[in-house]
């Protein structure tokens, strides 16, 4: 992982005064809920691709949560609406922070800089993961055939947690690995295009076909997991189309678009 933090000099003064906030906060609404109600934020720049191998959305709109919050890879891809003193931004967790604890998060600059001060360095925040964010079609990167030894996917724009990725083989499924990558892993010695069966935590589900092996790109398909007109996948599985475009971003944007869970725990 290949994570650049930005350094800041914040006055001995600030830190102390924020410790004492922080506690009082958590002694309030309790330790669950903690995170919510009394998290913190900095900032920083991302690598090309994050530990969730997504890329970095424009705008700055991304986040690294601390090893709960990033739950071996199952965070990757959610979106979260973060509140801090200015405003509200929505944000792509792309990356992890190894060293945040439970309610500290790391922004992309411009989020920062949307509900924040850059020269405060860190804020107080409060943040929400969003069900059923209004994403566009699913991306999926797909590696495999000559020259690989194993099947290699990473799945994007399905805005809640994944729950499996499968393989479509004959007349059934293959459940594929979740790494702490992000990529799901499966058989090798394919060829032609596959079909891949991906499904999110509640229930939605879609069959993607026509995907390329050995591209190094996310292809993007006309298939959306949920919230809109989307064939039946049983029986109308969509094709794809390649693209070397970067991700899409989700917006730094007021919160309040689509619906938005309970606050994450820590």
């Amino acid at each position: 992982m290949n994570r650049r933090h930005l350094r800041w000099i914040v006055p001995a003064a600030t830190v102390v005064v924020a410790s004492v906030v922080a506690v009082v906060l958590v002694t309030q609404v309790g330790g669950s809920a903690a995170c919510a109600a009394g998290g913190s934020a900095s900032y920083y720049t991302a690598g090309r691709n994050g530990m969730c191998n997504l890329g970095t959305p424009a705008e700055g709109a991304y986040a690294a949560v601390g090893k709960a919050e990033y739950a071996g890879g199952k965070g990757c891809g959610t979106l979260l609406d973060v509140t801090g003193p200015n405003g509200t931004a929505r944000v792509q967790v792309v990356d992890l922070c190894p060293s945040c604890p439970a309610g500290k998060i790391d922004l992309g600059k411009g989020a920062f800089q949307r509900i924040g001060s850059l020269s405060a360095g860190v804020i107080s925040v409060s943040y929400t993961t969003v069900r059923d964010p209004e994403v566009g079609p699913l991306r999926v990167k797909v590696k495999g055939g000559q020259g690989y030894s194993s099947l290699s996917v990473v799945v994007d724009h399905h805005g809640n947690p994944l729950s499996t990725v499968e393989l479509s083989r004959g007349d059934g499924f293959v459940a594929l690995r979740h790494g702490e990558d992000n990529t799901w892993t499966g058989p090798s010695g394919l060829d032609g295009t596959v079909a891949l069966r991906i499904a999110d935590v509640y229930g939605h589900q879609a069959l993607v076909s026509g995907l390329a092996l050995g591209q190094s790109d996310f292809q993007q398909t006309t298939q959306l997991l949920y919230g809109g007109p989307s064939p039946s996948p049983s029986v109308a599985p969509s094709t794809v189309e390649s693209s070397a475009a970067a991700s899409a971003a989700p917006s730094v944007v007021p919160a309040g678009v689509g619906t938005t869970a309970p606050p994450v725990r820590c």
